[in-house]
Order: C-alpha cells, then sequence, then structure tokens
C-alpha cells in the first residue's frame, strides 16, 4: 500500500510559501545539485521550448535531477506543435469519416505537458502560493527577518 494523504511537498518550497501549516522542516532533505543542462537529443522544436522555460523560471530553480521531466515535457510541447501544425493544413477526419491520428496526438501531448507541467510549477495555480525571497529588504530591521 502506498503513502496516504496527499504528497509531501519539498522543504525548498515549503520555505517559499512561508511554511503555512507550520509543520516541521527537514533540514536533512536531499537537496539536488548541478544545472539543468539541455540534453543532445532533444528535437529542435522541444530545444527552443527547454531555452524559454529555462530562461521564463528563477535561476536555479531547475537542476540535474530536473532534466528528464523537464525534456519529456518539452519533448510533449514539440509533439503537440508539430501535431497541430499538420492538422492545420489537414483534416480533422480521415478519408473513412474518423478522427484523424494526428488529434490522437496532439490530445496526448497537452495531457502530457498539463501532468509534467505542475510538476514543474509551470501552471499559474502551481506558482499562485509562492512567495519568492525579497532581494533586498533595505532598512535597519532587514536584518531581523531571516
Amino acid at each position: 500500500m502506498g503513502n496516504r494523504g496527499p504528497k509531501k511537498k519539498p522543504t525548498s518550497l515549503r520555505i517559499l510559501e512561508g511554511n503555512p501549516g507550520r509543520l516541521p522542516l527537514n533540514p536533512a532533505e536531499p537537496m539536488p545539485t548541478g544545472e539543468a543542462a539541455c540534453p543532445d537529443h532533444l528535437q529542435p522544436q522541444a530545444r527552443t521550448m527547454w531555452a524559454h522555460l529555462v530562461a521564463a523560471m528563477p535561476p536555479g530553480l531547475y537542476t540535474g535531477a530536473d532534466v528528464p521531466v523537464l525534456a519529456a515535457f518539452c519533448e510533449a510541447w514539440a509533439d503537440h506543435v508539430r501535431a497541430t501544425e499538420e492538422l492545420a493544413v489537414g483534416s480533422l477526419t480521415t478519408a473513412r469519416g474518423g478522427k484523424s491520428p494526428l488529434v490522437a496526438i496532439r490530445n496526448d501531448a497537452a495531457r502530457t505537458m498539463a501532468a509534467l507541467g505542475t510538476r514543474l510549477g509551470l501552471s499559474p495555480a502551481d506558482r499562485a502560493n509562492l512567495r519568492m525571497p525579497a532581494e533586498d529588504m533595505g532598512g535597519k530591521w532587514a536584518g531581523l527577518v531571516g
């Protein structure tokens, strides 16, 4: 039997949210390191999405441990784009009147992106409760807040 209840959030995420549940933080939680380098095997459209995502998110958010999930998201994006482009010049139905297989490919890629996007913090709902630390609070009381 698996774990019960909602999945536990990483300590770093709970700190960004301000630890609203006031649960004890895990100081021994493993922290992944290394840069999230784009894999060589990604198709061009996926590489473009990779560069866009890494540039759009806060520096250091993605590490080497996030590469497989980020790569899968980017490949799903590339599949979605390619299927959408082919549907734009083709037809939603086959010669026999059935749905084009491209519709299934596009829909599957969209589902994959939605599932992986939540793991990567890509939707507005995933980011709604995040609070990034202020760069420089300034003032004489700045040292009191850790």
